[in-house]
């Protein structure tokens, strides 16, 4: 009876451990997929809120997020906004940023204050979430688009 248990739980480890050798890991999974290439003009448009001013669709008004370098999941570019007319309405703001190692998540910091985080939805369509807590504090929705 003895020399049962010891062969059943034998064999019992060794199941398990064959199990655990041959499984994959998903974070390894989405890492050999590759990185996402964010290169090129991303434009959208921005849903938020600004203190003292209240609810904002910033209707008439473009974002661009032009990402002009980028080295394996880092990136930096500037960001701009445009009126109806083309013209830049606030000026042009280098950021630089991360993309998470799922290659969907997307944290962006801008070099006069603000930050973004959010996820790219489709290999030429992201949304962010930006977030300023300067006064006054802004917050935002951007649906960006590969152009």
């Amino acid at each position: 009876m003895n020399m049962k248990t010891v062969l059943c739980a034998s064999i019992l480890l060794l199941a398990v451990l064959i199990c655990g050798c041959t499984t994959t890991n998903a974070q390894n999974t989405v890492a050999a997929a590759g990185t996402p290439d964010l290169l090129g003009n991303w434009t959208g448009t921005m849903k938020g809120y600004d203190y003292g001013t209240g609810f904002n669709d910033y209707s008439g008004y473009t974002m661009t997020l032009a990402v002009i370098e980028q080295q394996d999941r880092v990136f930096s570019g500037e960001v701009s906004f445009t009126n109806q007319t083309g013209s830049l309405v606030w000026g042009v703001t280098p950021f630089a940023g991360v993309i998470g190692r799922d290659g969907k998540a997307i944290t962006i910091i801008e070099n006069e204050g603000g930050y973004s985080s959010g996820s790219l939805i489709a290999s030429d369509e992201m949304e962010l979430i930006y977030a300023d807590g300067r006064e006054p504090v802004s917050i935002a929705i951007d649906s960006l688009k590969k152009s």
